[in-house]
């Protein structure tokens, strides 16, 4: 026989429990630096002018590292870097842009990512002299992870259209 409580405290567990684990936006004002986690975010807007019922404005978003070392080292260390959402340091959502005429809506920052140089035996590359170690002979380069260096600063810059005489609103979510 099933508890009747048993929906009730599963539903209380929810509610609880998903606040916990969400990530929360914050909202930034135009040229107020805020910091987030030991990083300072801001951004500024100039308009460039007025088209077909909206405004177009050129926003530059920053990121400045004021704290520790960001480093993220990977288990498997692949060739090519993928910028995808899971990889992003910060993700800026520019919430009453239209998205017209390919403007920004959105963007992410990524990480340089951290390359190494390894050694390896090639099977079918040229010979090499008898004396000579076959390890040290080739190299590759691999990306073992990514860093955001204390001190260094990510500015990218975006074309913003809005609703004609609205001013853009930016936020801004750190991983």
């Amino acid at each position: 026989m099933k508890s009747k409580m048993t929906p009730y405290l599963f539903i209380a567990f929810l509610i609880f429990s998903v606040p916990a684990f969400s990530q929360n936006f914050t909202e930034l004002q135009h040229r107020k630096d805020v910091q987030i986690n030991g990083l300072l975010v801001s951004y500024s807007v100039v308009n460039k002018g007025s088209k077909k019922g909206s405004d177009l404005y050129k926003l530059t978003a920053t990121i400045t590292n004021q704290g520790n070392d960001y480093l993220r080292i990977y288990s498997t260390a692949p060739k090519v870097f993928v910028k995808k959402p899971e990889n992003a340091l910060a993700y800026f959502q520019f919430t009453n842009a239209t998205g017209k005429a390919l403007s920004a809506t959105s963007a992410h920052f990524y990480p340089k990512p951290m390359h190494i140089k390894v050694p390896y035996k090639c099977k079918k590359c040229p010979p090499i002299a008898k004396d000579e170690d076959p390890y040290n002979h080739y190299t590759k380069s691999v990306i073992i992870g990514t860093q955001f260096v204390s001190g260094s600063t990510m500015t990218k810059t975006f074309n913003i259209r809005v609703a004609e005489g609205n001013v853009p609103s930016v936020r801004v979510m750190i991983y």
